[in-house]
């Protein structure tokens, strides 16, 4: 049997000397970008943004599936409440753009939902998947206190489904924005006396495969071969042009 330090050492990849590289990747479940000079400041502004005009102004969705003593979640979509919705979509999307990540996000950016998701001291989110939000990927920003992440292994239940298994690989502390498979199982504990607050834009119809191209390739990363019809009129940044 090999040493932990050495199982670790292959689980698990921590880079970033370009910004094509990712600070930290584990296999196709997670990868952390090196973040950039004023993340800061900018995760200071989307933290007060939130405690000054999401916080209290939205229905708490606590209740939905989850302990309410654990954590507390407010999620916000595209058609519940556009301008509060497009206030977070310029300051994800700022953000992403800082940390080298490439994705056309005017493409499919009414597929966008974002969930700030706080924990009190000694909370935490059980394993699980995004079964339910339908998601194919996320976009985490860590916000408030000590944020970590654990991985799951997938068990078949003979029922056509998967069960959660035995945690595996590392538990990761991240510092900057990361990408999330949301369909392989993780969960997370906090640990700690602080509380704990990230903002998790899920990226419902981005593949896993083009979240991780759009830091790691030189090129704008599109979903699709054709050009969307929103983006024909007109040319700008993070919008592909139309050619003819």
């Amino acid at each position: 049997m090999i040493g932990f330090y050495t199982a670790l050492a292959l689980t698990m990849k921590i880079v970033g000397t370009t910004m094509n590289e990712f600070r930290f990747k584990y296999e196709n479940r997670y990868a952390e970008t090196q973040g950039y000079d004023g993340f800061q400041a900018d995760k200071e502004e989307l933290n007060n943004f939130f405690e000054t005009s999401v916080k209290d102004k939205m229905g708490d969705h606590t209740t939905v599936g989850i302990d309410s003593t654990k954590q507390s979640i407010v999620n916000v979509c595209y058609d519940c409440n556009i301008p509060l919705w497009m206030e977070i979509y310029e300051r994800v999307t700022n953000i992403g753009n800082k940390c080298g990540v490439k994705l056309n996000w005017d493409e499919f950016k009414h597929c966008m939902r974002f969930t700030f998701i706080w924990m009190p001291p000694g909370g935490d989110l059980a394993p699980h998947t995004a079964a339910y939000f339908r998601a194919l990927s996320a976009f985490n920003i860590p916000l408030r206190g000590k944020t970590e992440i654990s991985f799951y292994e997938h068990v078949d239940n003979g029922k056509g489904g998967d069960s959660v298994g035995p945690r595996v690989g590392p538990t990761h502390e991240y510092f900057n924005p990361s990408f999330l498979n949301v369909n392989r199982f993780h969960g997370v504990k906090n640990n700690t006396p602080d509380e704990r607050m990230i903002l998790k834009t899920h990226l419902m119809i981005v593949p896993w495969e083009k979240a991780i191209q759009s830091v790691e390739g030189d090129a704008q990363v599109n979903l699709w071969d054709f050009t969307v019809p929103w983006q024909k009129a007109r040319v700008s940044l993070n919008q592909k042009a139309y050619s003819k």
